[in-house]
């Protein structure tokens, strides 16, 4: 197994939702500590600058997006 993740620090919420659809549950999950909605308030915003204005821990996010984009199956070509 690839250690490298699918997810980038560059990428915004909609790059990453619009590519692993099941990681819409993860920023859900950190919408509580965000103290937003992240998709509705952050959408096109980079990962790092999220992590940054929402006090976020960009390594667990980036961690926790990547486990579940890794371990969603492939969308159908």
């Amino acid at each position: 197994m690839s250690s490298r993740s699918p997810i980038d620090p560059e990428m915004t919420i909609l790059d990453v939702v619009s590519r692993h659809r099941k990681t819409e549950a993860v920023f859900k999950k950190y919408d509580e500590q965000a103290g937003v909605c992240l998709c509705c308030e952050a959408l096109f915003e980079p990962l790092y600058r999220v992590a940054d204005r929402y006090g976020l821990d960009l390594q667990k996010l980036l961690n926790d997006l990547g486990e579940v984009a890794t371990n969603s199956p492939k969308p159908l070509s």
